[in-house]
């Protein structure tokens, strides 16, 4: 791709979609075989001369495949309107592209791709790293999505501490590459308990749920899922806060919710009216989703900039209201520069339950990470003296340490979430470089998001 000027960007567009065609094409055939098995008829989707199978074999006819795609193949995704995911292959393709122009090249690269068997797992096992890889690498080329990509590391944390089990419904409102939802299931394989064909069934098509609204980040979380044998799971290509309402059934409500909401964004004012506290920042109003679709006894762990713990105004209100109806439990505070290259934001990770009884927050339990394992530059190499593991090892029995301490809500000033480590000195004398350059990193984020705010208030 790249002799034929593919741009760096759009490789992983150009393979999701290869890989998608080529899976979902082994999936049909599967269910086909399913079927006959059963003495029953499975309709396939994309049949004829629309199959993988069928026109992905003429790589010694390049230019009459290309053509074909090109000129047939895509019309025809973009025009199935039969149900469901029909709807959802049209719009997808209806929005990327086939960035290759050559037949020869594209000969090649299909090819390869027909080499791969998604029913064999040595195959997708090697096809999901080298997928996760590029999907990282790129990702920092143009603002891949228009969102950042979430250190996987961070995520195993996250759901290490939410523990999702079997017979639980996992949910992701922004799930992107599918990172939160595929290591959710990878976790709930690890302690599956009886897996019968019964619990299987159950895993496979009523564990895990997302919602994605752009459709080359949906296809992406799409593919990712599919690489872990995650095969049926439930996503939605929507926008989320659109469809957001305030009055979820219990029953369709989620056991384990994991996000990175996208923030910085600017929301209309038309979409707000779907929320009970209006705000334009995308941060909030995704955290009000998350509250609202939490089932009794669930469990949340979410990503979020660092001004939603302190800002006045809508923040403030729904900070109130999550610390009254929720357990928030424990708060991780992320160092300065761990999303670089895509940010240098400063973030923080909330943990909270819906407890059965209605109990809401009493104390918060939080820790302090300075160093996740990776250098805080735009290179994020590996480093010595990564505290993940010691923050996973105290959380579990909130234990405290110069790193780690519990506040009770009562004591917090107008209710400002942030973490002020007690245990630190602000003697800057003796702290390290680093340490002095991340502190002053913060306090110009959090001044920044202040003048924001008046600029705002003054708007208005």
């Amino acid at each position: 791709m790249r002799s034929e000027g593919v741009q760096p960007h759009n490789y992983v567009e150009q393979l999701s979609w290869l890989f998608f065609l080529k899976a979902f094409d082994e999936s049909e055939s599967r269910r086909e075989e399913e079927a006959d098995f059963e003495g029953t008829k499975y309709q396939r989707l994309l049949d004829g001369d629309y199959r993988w199978s069928a026109w992905a074999s003429k790589t010694n006819r390049a230019d009459e495949m290309l053509g074909f795609v090109d000129k047939e193949l895509w019309p025809h995704l973009r025009g199935l309107h039969d149900g469901p995911i029909a709807e959802r292959l049209s719009r997808i393709f209806s929005t990327i592209k086939n960035h290759q122009t050559r037949g020869a090249s594209f000969a090649r690269v299909v090819t390869q791709v027909n080499k791969l068997h998604f029913s064999e797992k040595t195959d997708v096992d090697v096809l999901s790293e080298i997928y996760e890889r590029l999907m990282k690498d790129v990702a920092s080329v143009a603002g891949y999505a228009g969102e950042f990509y979430t250190p996987r590391h961070i995520i195993a944390a996250m759901v290490q501490v939410a523990q999702p089990r079997l017979g639980e419904r996992v949910y992701d409102p922004c799930f992107g590459s599918g990172g939160f939802l595929w290591m959710a299931a990878n976790e709930i394989r690890r302690h599956p308990g009886q897996m019968g064909r019964e619990q299987l069934e159950q895993f496979h098509k009523r564990t895990i749920y997302g919602r994605e609204l752009g459709p080359l980040a949906y296809l992406n979380g799409t593919m990712g899922l599919l690489l872990h044998d995650i095969r049926e799971a439930n996503l939605e290509l929507v926008n989320t806060l659109e469809v957001h309402t305030s009055n979820v059934s219990e029953r369709d409500k989620y056991s384990v919710i994991l996000a990175n909401p996208p923030y910085g964004g600017k929301l209309p004012q038309q979409v707000q009216t779907n929320f009970t506290v209006r705000s334009a920042a995308t941060e909030v109003l995704f955290l009000q989703h998350i509250m609202a679709n939490l089932a009794k006894g669930g469990r949340a762990a979410v990503i979020v900039p660092e001004g939603v713990l302190f800002r006045g105004g809508p923040d403030a209100t729904v900070r109130q209201r999550l610390l009254r109806e929720f357990n928030v439990h424990t708060i991780l505070s992320l160092p300065p520069g761990l999303f670089l290259p895509y940010t240098g934001v400063k973030a923080n990770v909330l943990f909270f339950s819906r407890e059965d009884d209605g109990r809401g927050t009493e104390s918060i339990w939080y820790y302090e990470l300075t160093n996740d394992g990776f250098e805080l530059k735009q290179t994020r190499k590996p480093v010595q003296g990564g505290q993940i593991q010691d923050f996973l090892e105290k959380q579990r029995t909130r234990t405290e340490c110069e790193r780690s301490w519990v506040a009770r809500v009562a004591d917090l000033k107008q209710l400002d979430l942030s973490a002020k480590n007690p245990n630190r000195k602000d003697d800057y004398e003796h702290r390290p470089a680093l340490d002095l350059v991340q502190s002053m990193k913060a306090k110009q984020q959090r001044i920044a998001i202040l003048l924001d705010e008046i600029e705002e208030l003054l708007g208005q």
